[in-house]
């Protein structure tokens, strides 16, 4: 008659085999036989099936057990069940049955899912299925095949039920058609439910629950309660072969029917179309139920299919119920990426304010859990977030079952941040729209560029669920101002004998990793791999002008700029002690001619021989200078007493050995009592001498009257001398005579003196 596979194979004719599948189908059943157990376990299953082709029809049974207390034999799944196929005539007998294997990869738990989100189930609820299934060769007939499964027993606290005798319910009969060529020669596939049946219901709790089912013909569904069978019994628990057909319906007790199961208000429906089952239960308990689903093609009916269940209906708690809530930096507008604090280089373990006010930024980030103390309260940061820089971006996450409902939720804000000055003055509402479950709004961080250290925001989102069920969650977020970047330039070295030297940095503290533009040259270490980010680094610079002489100054503007887009702009003056030309009188002593007099020097030399200190070098200069730090810091430069005038190199040497030059001469600056203005004898200018150094020095001239007949002032420090040449203010000669000359320097000396003024004729 028909032919067992463990998986599809090549369809084999019923004559040629069934001595050889009687065989073992009886050493089969002697060993099921045994094994048979009483079981007081047995929750409901449905029975389905799916046309390969040809003869090959592939049959699933899904059976589902009470895991719980309420299994107190604590029966297990059956190891093989037992499947009769009846084709309309005569009994089911041994040759008529397939034994299907159970797979313990096809036992598996039945999620406690609840048509009402509002309760919550006891804890000791547990509902498991296994899933039979095997493929056989059926050769059509007239009237097609009866799939039949029989199993004891249903449990007998079921509360809609007649109990057989006080002790157990009564079994289970399930049972599903393939329709013969009388009905139709086409294929045909059984519709199959799609979800896992409820496992729970709740007292006084409106239940909706999707009951829909499938089919692979696209043949038209109808749904509805229908009486579950009864199948089996104590004696007989589970039978080998099953019994024929027809079955009786399991016995209701008075009060209860098929298509009024459960004590409900309103009573349990399906819809006919869409197979959604709805009902409030309105007492506890357990309910044998059977929902039918009847495939019908062009009107004719193909086959149906039933699902046998035990409904339990419990007293439920209320659903705990809590709501997600987070607040997340970002990166704000017009930054396109944000380096996350974790990964920061250059923040300061604590971020201090000029208003005295702190946060500890390190502890904070090792650790979110830690209290800290802001604004004198203690709290868990949830959030920090720099004004101008990122932004906090709040989530809501409520349950599945509101996604329909749009709504509003009003946020309480408190606090030392205040609304439209700190941060959006619309943050306050959270809107969820429909068939979502989670809506994100964001601070809107305000930087309003005053000075207020750390601030706090308390951020409390209080929702009411369709349950009128109150959850309340809150989120610390610390607004603090935007981190001051801080250049720590590394000490200077030496510079080179090539005139080159090495600046540093030795720490750059802000929100890094950082672009730096030194000296017009963009270094952008943000975009380089994260291990190479660095907060110390230097470079050569060149200290030579363009002539390749040592610069007195060299200033190197480096342009930091962090995450937040923030710069600032850090210069480092190099100087060095350089000497500059200069001339002096006998006798005179002048401030030490160089520039940076303040930075100590290893030696001076006037023509190769130091002059530190000493009137005994043989030369007309004397450098006066005052130990510091191992060295020398030069103070004065005296020209000794000389007849002749002298010119010569003089070498600077810094601390590092690196030497400048410049030219320094003595000269004879006597001033002289005679001059002839004519261009004639050679004595045609009168100078006074000696005034490197003070601008604002004034020569004055008058007549033997007192009258002032000529004046001139030095207008720089390197003029050495005011030169008369014996004319008026207007460019006329002054006649020949006696004047008088007075000298105001510009360090207050005061000097005068007679002048004859004599033409050659």
């Amino acid at each position: 008659m028909f032919v067992f596979h463990d998986t599809p194979t090549t369809a084999m004719t019923p004559s040629s085999h069934a001595p050889h599948f009687l065989k073992i189908a009886f050493a089969l059943c002697a060993a099921f036989m045994v094994s048979e157990v009483r079981g007081t376990h047995l929750v409901g299953g449905d029975f389905s099936y799916v046309h390969l082709g040809g003869d090959q029809y592939e049959i699933t049974l899904k059976v589902y057990r009470d895991c719980g207390p309420a299994n107190s034999n604590e029966t297990p799944f059956d190891d093989n069940v037992a499947i009769g196929l009846w084709d309309g005539t005569g009994t089911i007998e041994f040759d008529n049955v397939v034994l299907i294997p159970l797979l313990s990869a096809n036992v598996s738990g039945v999620p406690v899912e609840m048509g009402n989100p509002c309760g919550t189930p006891p804890p000791d609820l547990c509902i498991e299925q296994a899933i039979y299934t095997t493929v056989i060769t059926l050769p059509p007939n007239a009237f097609g095949w009866d799939l039949v499964y029989q199993r004891c027993c249903r449990n007998p606290t079921i509360v809609n039920l007649d109990n057989f005798g006080g002790v157990e319910n009564a079994g289970m009969t399930l049972q599903v058609h393939i329709p013969g060529t009388d009905v139709t020669t086409e294929s045909n596939s059984s519709p199959e439910f799609q979800e896992l049946p409820p496992v729970a219901l709740c007292t006084d709790l409106p239940f909706v629950w999707d009951h829909a089912a499938l089919d692979p013909d696209g043949d038209d569904l109808v749904y509805s309660l229908c009486p579950p069978q009864q199948g089996a019994d104590p004696e007989n628990a589970q039978p080998n072969p099953p019994s024929t057909p027809p079955y009786l319906d399991v016995p209701y007790l008075a009060g209860f029917s098929w298509d009024n199961p459960m004590t409900a208000d309103p009573q349990l429906a399906i819809d006919p179309v869409t197979g959604e089952l709805t009902c409030t239960p309105t007492a506890a308990g357990q309910y044998a139920i059977g929902i039918c689903v009847e495939e019908y093609r062009d009107g004719v009916l193909l086959s149906a299919v039933t699902r046998d269940f035990q409904f339990n209906v419990t007293v439920c708690e209320p659903t705990e119920f809590e709501l997600e809530a987070d607040a997340v930096p970002f990166a704000s507008a017009g930054i396109e990426v944000l380096v996350s604090y974790q990964e920061a280089v250059g923040l300061p373990d604590v971020l201090t304010y000029p208003n005295g006010e702190t946060f500890p930024m390190a502890a904070w980030i090792a650790d979110n859990d830690i209290t800290i103390d802001v604004d004198g309260t203690s709290m868990v940061v949830d959030a920090v977030v720099m004004e101008g820089c990122n932004d906090a971006r709040f989530t809501i996450e409520r349950p599945e079952s509101e996604a329909a409902l749009l709504d509003t939720t009003y946020l309480t804000l408190t606090g030392t941040a205040s609304e439209g000055l700190d941060y959006d003055q619309y943050f306050s509402q959270v809107v969820m729209l429909a068939d979502s479950t989670t809506s994100t709004i964001e601070l809107g961080l305000i930087d309003d560029g005053f000075d207020e250290g750390v601030e706090h925001l308390v951020i409390e989102c209080e929702y009411v669920n369709a349950c009128d069920q109150v959850s309340t969650t809150l989120a610390n977020v610390v607004i603090v101002d935007p981190i001051p970047i801080v250049a720590t330039p590394a000490a200077l070295g030496c510079i080179d004998p090539d005139g080159t030297q090495t600046l540093g940095y030795s720490n750059v503290n802000g929100y890094g990793p950082f672009m730096y533009t030194w000296d017009g040259r963009t270094w952008n270490n943000a975009s380089q791999p994260t291990a190479d980010w660095t907060v110390q680094f230097d470079s050569l610079f060149s200290m030579l002008d363009g002539q390749g002489q040592l610069l007195p100054a060299t200033l190197v503007e480096l342009v930091i700029e962090d995450q937040c887009g923030k710069s600032i702009t850090h210069p480092i003056e190099v100087l060095h002690p350089v000497a500059f030309d200069d001339e002096l009188c006998p006798l005179e002593i002048i401030e030490f001619p160089m520039h940076n007099d303040g930075i100590p020097v290893y030696d001076v030399q006037y023509g190769g021989v130091s002059i530190l200190n000493t009137t005994e070098s043989g030369m007309p200069l004397h450098a006066f200078a005052v130990p510091e730090d191992g060295h020398w810091r030069l103070t004065d430069l005296e020209a000794l007493d000389t007849p002749v005038a002298w010119e010569e190199t003089l070498i600077l040497i810094d601390t590092c050995g690196f030497a400048t030059e410049s030219v320094i001469r003595v000269r004879d600056c006597e001033i002289p009592n005679v001059f002839t203005p004519d261009n004639v004898t050679g004595n045609n200018l009168f100078r006074v001498q000696g005034l490197t150094g003070m601008m604002g020095s004034k020569l004055l001239i008058f007549n033997r009257y007192g009258v002032e007949v000529w004046h001139d002032e030095t207008l720089q420090d390197d003029e050495p001398e005011l030169v008369w040449d014996g004319r008026y203010m207007n460019g006329d000669d002054v006649p020949d005579g006696h004047y008088q000359w007075v000298l105001i320097r510009a360090d207050g000396v005061r000097d005068h003196g007679s002048l004859h003024v004599f033409r050659a004729q």
